[in-house]
C-alpha cells in the first residue's frame, strides 16, 4: 500500500489524494509534524509534503507524484492522450501550483480576518505550540513568503481585483462543459480545485464564490469524482 505523507493543511497534499481517491489507489496517511519533517528525510530529502512511499520507490513534490502515479496507475487517466489538450492541462496545473497558491497563502494565512478560521488544522499539524504562538508564526512567516513573491507587497483591494479576475477564468472555462480542458477530470481540474478549496477559506472569498455558479457545480463535480 502506498504511504502518504502529508500536512492535512496543505492544498498540494489534497490534490495527490485526491488523485489517489479518483484512481482508486489504497493509500495510508502519514500526518507529519511540522518541526519533525526530517524524520522523514529518506523520503523526502529536500524536506517537503506531500511524499509518497511505493515499495522502495520515494517520490515527493506534488506534481512529481501525480505524474508518477499517472505512468504507474494509467487508468483513469488524468491526463489526455491529445497533446494539445495534455499541454493546456500542464499549463493550468502549474497556474494553480505556483500562482493560485500564493493568492491562497496571502488571504487564509497572511490576511489578520482570515488566519483564525485556518489556525485549527495548523494546530493539529504543530503539538505542543501555544495557539497565540502558531498564530504569530504563521502570519510573520506567510507575509514574508509571499512579500519575496510579490502578491503579498499588494493591498487587499488588489489582491481581491486579482481572485476575482481568476475565479471569473475559470467560469468561462467550466462554461457549457464539465471540465476544464477536454471532455474528462484531468490534473487540471484536482489542482485548481485543491487551491481553489484553500483559497474558500478567507472570508472575501466566500462572498464572492455565490457569484459564480459554474465554479460552483465544477467543484462539486470534482468532489465526486476525486474526493479529497
Amino acid at each position: 500500500m502506498i504511504q502518504l505523507y502529508q500536512f492535512t493543511t496543505s492544498p498540494f497534499c489534497e490534490k495527490i489524494r485526491r488523485v489517489l481517491n479518483f484512481k482508486s489507489i489504497p493509500f495510508e496517511v502519514n500526518e507529519v509534524v511540522r518541526n519533525k519533517i526530517s524524520e522523514i528525510s529518506h523520503i523526502s530529502p529536500r524536506g517537503k509534503v506531500p511524499a509518497i512511499l511505493d515499495g522502495d520507490t520515494a517520490i515527493w513534490d506534488s506534481t512529481r507524484i501525480a505524474h508518477y502515479l499517472e505512468k504507474r496507475f494509467p487508468n483513469p487517466a488524468l491526463i489526455p492522450d491529445d497533446p494539445k489538450l495534455a499541454s493546456a492541462v500542464h499549463i493550468l496545473e502549474d497556474w494553480a501550483d505556483e500562482s493560485l497558491f500564493f493568492y491562497e497563502v496571502t488571504m487564509r494565512l497572511s490576511w489578520d480576518q482570515n488566519v483564525d478560521q485556518a489556525l485549527p488544522e495548523f494546530l493539529a499539524t504543530m503539538p505542543g505550540v501555544p495557539a497565540e504562538q502558531v498564530r504569530a508564526l504563521l502570519l510573520e512567516k506567510t507575509r514574508t513568503r509571499t512579500g519575496y513573491q510579490g502578491i503579498g507587497r499588494k493591498s487587499q483591494d488588489e489582491v481581491i481585483e486579482d481572485v476575482v479576475r481568476h475565479l471569473t477564468a475559470i467560469e468561462r472555462l467550466v462554461e457549457g462543459g464539465d471540465w476544464l480542458v477536454g471532455s474528462n477530470i484531468t490534473i487540471a481540474d484536482i489542482a485548481v480545485a485543491a487551491q481553489v478549496g484553500a483559497l474558500a477559506y478567507a472570508s472575501e472569498v466566500k462572498a464572492l464564490l455565490p457569484q459564480y455558479p459554474g465554479v460552483s457545480r465544477w467543484r462539486a463535480d470534482v468532489d465526486k469524482l476525486a474526493p479529497a
